[in-house]
């Protein structure tokens, strides 16, 4: 954490938040063990007061919404006190062996889940991710919702899956509209711009996100301290093109609209 710390100081971030993965009621290589957590708070918060000088660092949770096994009213999200949540989706049902569906994963593994629990059909499934979106930001509790159309990363391998059809720019609208209602915040997620050149949501988007008033922020998700800024120009401009004058910050303790340079 620590690392990752010193290059938001070096990249001259003014503030900075630590995310991890919360806890998953079943095993994973990605998320938090639950005997972990006292020992992350306690080292954000060591590391809080020895750069307090330097950054304002924010202590958060991504946590995952799975209807019946996880969401933000887990108690081992509300047992402490966090300055922000995430709120996301990653999986979508079971496999025949019990593991969850990850369809963040390879297209491997994607392909491998949808032939198993959708008998292959890719629209069954992203309509399925789109309600379960639309599950989490009913039952609110975050903050922000994180990268919000990453089913579309492998879908969009499959024949016959295209974004531009009215079905699934439904689907989008459809989510848009209630995120608008809630007055979420909508994470614009660089992590795979460089190397992929992928951004969530799609950028084809961010003119709608503006013309309903969505607040956004700019985040890199990056899993290595080294691109914690990856791709923060290039959105900014893409989101001055777009229309937007602001994003938001989670600033001396309360979000604020910051504008864009």
């Amino acid at each position: 954490m620590e690392t990752f710390v010193q290059f938001a100081i070096a990249k001259k971030l003014g503030c900075y938040g630590i995310s991890s993965h919360a806890p998953v009621p079943f095993p994973s290589r990605w998320a938090m063990r639950k005997e972990d957590m006292d020992e992350y708070r306690q080292e954000f918060f060591r590391l809080q007061e020895k750069y307090k000088d330097r950054i304002e660092l924010y202590l958060g949770l991504e946590v995952d919404y799975m209807p019946e096994v996880i969401n933000v009213t887990d108690s081992v999200v509300q047992s402490q006190k966090w300055d922000y949540l995430i709120g996301s989706i990653h999986h979508l049902g079971q496999l025949p062996s019990g593991i969850f569906w990850n369809i963040d994963g390879s297209f491997e593994t994607f392909r491998k889940g949808l032939d198993s629990i959708f008998s292959g059909d890719v629209f069954a499934a992203t309509k399925t991710f789109y309600r379960y979106t639309c599950e989490m930001i009913e039952l609110g509790g975050f903050d922000i919702i994180g990268h919000l159309d990453k089913i579309a990363v492998n879908a969009r391998k499959i024949p016959g899956f295209d974004l531009s059809d009215k079905w699934y720019n439904d689907l989008i609208e459809e989510t848009f509209l209630l995120i608008a209602e809630k007055e979420i915040i909508v994470e614009i997620n660089t992590k795979s711009f460089y190397d992929k050149k992928i951004v969530f949501p799609n950028v084809r988007y961010f003119n709608r996100l503006h013309q309903l008033n969505i607040p956004v922020m700019v985040n890199s998700d990056c899993h290595y301290p080294d691109n914690i800024t990856d791709g923060f120009p290039e959105m900014y401009k893409l989101l001055q093109n777009a229309g937007f004058r602001t994003v938001r910050v989670l600033k001396e303790g309360r979000w604020t609209d910051v504008p864009l340079k």
